[in-house]
C-alpha cells in the first residue's frame, strides 16, 4: 500500500492507496508551525495510518507534498509553513523507527498535484499544459510532452510592477505576482472590518476597476507561463481560481498583449478540487516504486 500526504499551511490530509483506490483518508488542521510539532503531527498520522493496514498488507512507500520548494527531497523553506529552515522531512521519518527502508519522496505540493492532473485530469487530453494555483499564494506547475517539469520553479514571485508605490512586500522581495493578486495579496490589500475573506472582499469591496486591475497583472502572469512554455491549456486550481474564474482570468485580448506565442492557450478549471494533491503524491509513490 502506498500512504499519501498533503501537508499544507492549514491542513494535513493523508490517505492509503491500494491498486489505484484510496482506501483509508483522514484531514487534520495543521499543527503549529514549529518543526518539532509539524513532526510529531507526521509521526502520529503514520500510526493512524498503520492501524488501518489488515490482512499482512504493509506500507511500501510514502509521498509528502509540502508548501514550498523542494531539491533532493529536502524542502528549502516554506511561506505557509512559516519557516525559511531547510527541513528534510524524510530524515526524520526515518528516525521515528515506524516505516523501515521504504522510499520516503518529497515534492512541492503544487506539482504532487501536476501528477493528479496528468493522470486523472487534462492530461489525458493534453500533453503540453500548466497547472496553476491561484490561491493563498501563486504556483504553477508545466508538463511538456507528458512529463512534469520539476524544480524550484517559483512563477508566482516574478515581479510586476517594480515602480508600484507603496511597494507590496513579499517575503524578501516585493510587487511580484502573489503580493497583486493571490488571496493574499488581495486581503493585504484590500481587506476590512468585516469583509476580510476573498469571497467578501470581491462582493463587498473591489470595484470594477480594481478587479480590471487584477485581471491585467494575471494576463502579465499567464503570458510569462504562455512564453516560457507554450502550453495549450492552462488547468487552473485553488480556491481563489475557481471561486473567482470568471472575474479573474484574462480574455484571449487581455492575454495576447503579453505574449508573441500563438494559438493562446484555453483556461480550463480543474475538476478534481480537493484531492488533487493526495492523488498526486499516490501517482509520485507509485511511479518510484517501479523504480525501486
Amino acid at each position: 500500500m502506498i500512504l499519501a500526504i498533503d501537508l499544507g499551511g492549514t491542513k494535513v490530509q493523508a490517505a492509503l492507496f491500494h491498486q489505484d483506490e484510496m482506501t483509508w483518508s483522514v484531514t487534520e488542521k495543521t499543527a503549529s508551525h514549529t518543526l518539532s510539532a509539524l513532526i510529531e503531527q507526521l509521526q502520529q498520522t503514520i500510526v493512524q495510518a498503520g492501524a488501518q493496514l489488515i490482512d499482512g498488507k504493509k506500507i511500501a512507500a510514502i509521498a509528502i507534498g509540502v508548501p514550498g520548494p523542494v531539491a533532493n527531497n529536502v524542502m528549502h523553506g516554506s511561506a505557509p509553513l512559516g519557516t525559511q529552515d531547510d527541513i528534510d522531512f524524510a530524515l526524520y521519518i526515518r528516525a521515528m523507527g515506524l516505516v523501515g527502508e521504504v522510499p520516503i519522496i518529497v515534492k512541492n505540493d503544487l506539482q504532487m498535484a501536476g501528477y493528479s492532473e496528468m493522470f486523472r485530469g487534462y492530461g489525458r487530453e493534453y500533453q503540453n499544459f500548466c497547472l496553476v494555483s491561484l490561491s493563498t499564494g501563486i504556483g504553477v506547475a508545466p508538463v511538456l510532452n507528458g512529463q512534469l517539469l520539476e524544480g524550484k520553479l517559483e512563477l508566482g514571485h516574478q515581479v510586476l510592477a517594480p515602480d508600484l508605490s507603496p511597494a507590496l512586500r513579499c517575503t524578501n522581495h516585493a510587487n511580484c505576482w502573489v503580493a497583486l493578486a493571490s488571496g493574499s495579496g488581495i486581503a493585504a490589500r484590500f481587506g476590512k472590518p468585516g469583509a476580510t475573506s476573498t469571497e467578501e472582499i470581491f462582493a463587498t469591496v473591489l470595484s470594477d476597476d480594481d478587479i480590471a486591475q487584477l485581471r491585467r497583472y494575471n494576463a502579465q502572469g499567464f503570458g510569462t507561463i504562455v512564453n516560457a512554455y507554450d502550453p495549450a491549456a492552462i488547468v487552473i486550481m485553488g480556491s481563489l481560481g475557481l471561486q473567482q474564474f470568471d472575474k479573474i482570468i484574462p480574455d484571449a485580448k487581455e492575454l495576447a498583449a503579453f505574449t508573441t506565442n500563438r494559438p493562446l492557450p484555453v483556461f480550463l478549471k480543474t475538476k478534481q478540487h480537493a484531492d488533487i494533491g493526495i492523488w498526486g503524491a499516490y501517482y509520485v509513490a507509485k511511479e518510484a516504486l517501479r523504480s525501486f
